[in-house]
C-alpha cells in the first residue's frame, strides 16, 4: 500500500530520493493520510482547469462515439466484428442477441438471420433465340456458424454480390435449353431444378436457400398465341376422340341389342305353331267373356277357326 501511496503523489509532484524516505519515516497513517489530503487539495487547485477540461473532451468522445463503442444487436440479428487492431474480421466468434461494448475504432457488422425473400425479374433466351421474361421469388436465410466467413468473402451486401446474380445465371442456363413451347409443358421440372442448382450455387457463397418459386413467364406476344392455339386444337382433338369413342360403344351397344332381339324373334317363332295360337285364342276369348262390357262372341267362324268378338254396336 506504501508503495501504491508513493506512485499515486509522484503523479502529483514530483518527489526526490530524500522526500520518499522521509515518507517511510512517518509516524503514524494519519499523518500519512493528511499529508496525501493536503497534496490532493493542493493538485486540484494547481490543475482545476486542466481536469475540467479532460473531463470535458472525454464526455465530448463518448457522447460522439456512442454508437460505436455500445452495440445493441436485436431479435433475430447476430453480430461479426472487425478489429482495427488485429487480425481484421474475427472468425471464431458470433455474436448473439444483446447489449455490447467495443473499442470506438473497432466495427460491429450486424447480419439479419431470419428468413428473408425479395422478387426478381429477368428476361432470358431460349433455345430458338426468343426472349422471356421470368418472375420469380427467392425465400433465403444466413447460416449463423458461417456469418464470419460470409462477411469476409462476400461482405454485407450479398443479395447484390451473391444471390441476384447467382439465381439469374441458373435461370438463364435452365431457359436456354427449352424451347417456348417446352416451357408450358415443364414448369414443374424447370421449378425442381431452379431451387435445386440455386441452394448448390450458393452453398459455396455460405448462403441458405429455402426455395425459387417462378410466379409468371411471359412469352412474345405471338408466340403465346400460337401455343395457345396450338393447345386449343389438340384439346379439340381430344374431345373429338372421345365423342367417337362414345359412338363407337354406343354402336356396339345397338348391334348387341338388336342381335338379342333377333335371337329372341327367331326362338319365339320356331315355338308359335298353329296349335299353340289356337289354344292362345281360346284363352283370350276366356278372358274376354269375364269382361262386363257388352259384346257378342261368334265361336268357331273366323276363317282360322278362331272366335270372333262383336261390339254392341
Amino acid at each position: 500500500m506504501n508503495w501504491l501511496f508513493i506512485y499515486i503523489m509522484s503523479l502529483y509532484k514530483q518527489l526526490s530520493a530524500k522526500e520518499i524516505l522521509g515518507m517511510f519515516e512517518m509516524k503514524s497513517l494519519r499523518e500519512l493520510l493528511a499529508n496525501f489530503t493536503f497534496r490532493s487539495k493542493f493538485f486540484l487547485r494547481q490543475h482545476l482547469l486542466q481536469i475540467i477540461s479532460i473531463g470535458l473532451v472525454m464526455c465530448l468522445v463518448l457522447v460522439f462515439f456512442f454508437d460505436r463503442i455500445v452495440i445493441s444487436i436485436h431479435s433475430g440479428q447476430r453480430g461479426v466484428l472487425w478489429r482495427w487492431l488485429g487480425a481484421g474480421t474475427v472468425i471464431d466468434t458470433v455474436y448473439p442477441e444483446g447489449l455490447h461494448i467495443i473499442l470506438p475504432f473497432n466495427k460491429m457488422y450486424i447480419y439479419n438471420t431470419r428468413k428473408q425473400q425479395f422478387s426478381d425479374a429477368i428476361d432470358v433466351l431460349t433455345v430458338d433465340g426468343l426472349t422471356v421474361r421470368v418472375k420469380y421469388t427467392i425465400r433465403y436465410y444466413l447460416d449463423q456458424s458461417t456469418l464470419p466467413l460470409l462477411h469476409q468473402v462476400v461482405g454485407p451486401d450479398y443479395v447484390n454480390v451473391a444471390i441476384r446474380p447467382d439465381v439469374r445465371s441458373v435461370i438463364r442456363t435452365l431457359f436456354g435449353q427449352y424451347k417456348p413451347e417446352e416451357i408450358y409443358t415443364s414448369q414443374k421440372a424447370i421449378q425442381l431444378l431452379l431451387s435445386e442448382q440455386s441452394k448448390i450455387h450458393l452453398a459455396a457463397r455460405y448462403v441458405k436457400i429455402d426455395d425459387v418459386p417462378i410466379e409468371s413467364i411471359t412469352l412474345p406476344s405471338k408466340i403465346s398465341r400460337a401455343i395457345e392455339d396450338k393447345m386449343v386444337q389438340q384439346q379439340r382433338e381430344g374431345e373429338y376422340i372421345y365423342r367417337l369413342s362414345i359412338a363407337k360403344k354406343e354402336s356396339e351397344r345397338l348391334q348387341i341389342e338388336s342381335d338379342g332381339i333377333r335371337v329372341y324373334n327367331e326362338t319365339v317363332n320356331r315355338s308359335l305353331t298353329p296349335s299353340v295360337l289356337k289354344w292362345e285364342g281360346i284363352r283370350a276369348t276366356q278372358e274376354l267373356s269375364k269382361s262386363p262390357n257388352t259384346k257378342v262372341v261368334v265361336i268357331g267362324s273366323g276363317q282360322s277357326g278362331l272366335p270372333i268378338i262383336l261390339g254392341k254396336d
